[in-house]
C-alpha cells in the first residue's frame, strides 16, 4: 500500500457533514437535495431517446480509460472551457464517476 494515503485529508463530504454539525436550515427555504439516487427533475426526452438508442452498449463494462472519443470530447472541453493549451487525453484524461473512484484512479 502506499505509504503517502495517510497524508490524504478526511473525505469532503465526510468534513462538510462535520461543518454542518449544528446548523438548522431556514425553514421558510425548500431543500435542495444533491445526495446520490434523489432525483427531483423529470429525464429530458433527448436523453431518454439517445439512451434508448444505445441500450445495446450496456452489455459491456466500460473500459478503466473509457473510449478514445470520449478523452478527446473532455480535452476538448477542457481547452474551451479553462483556455488549457494542449490537454492531452492519452496521457492527462481519465474518466471517472466521482470523487473515490478519481483519488483511488490517482493513488495507483
Amino acid at each position: 500500500m502506499n505509504p503517502h494515503l495517510a497524508k490524504l485529508q478526511p473525505y469532503p463530504f465526510e468534513k462538510l457533514r462535520q461543518l454542518f454539525a449544528g446548523v438548522a436550515p431556514n425553514p421558510e427555504l425548500r431543500e435542495i437535495r444533491l445526495s446520490i439516487g434523489e432525483p427531483q427533475h423529470r429525464t429530458p426526452d433527448f436523453i431518454k431517446a439517445v439512451l434508448s438508442e444505445r441500450l445495446a452498449g450496456l452489455a459491456n463494462y466500460p473500459t478503466t480509460l473509457g473510449s478514445p472519443e470520449l478523452r478527446h470530447s473532455i480535452a476538448a472541453w477542457l481547452e474551451r472551457r479553462y483556455g488549457l493549451p494542449g490537454v492531452d487525453p492519452e496521457t492527462q484524461i481519465i474518466p471517472v464517476n466521482g470523487s473515490r473512484e478519481a483519488l483511488f484512479a490517482f493513488v495507483q
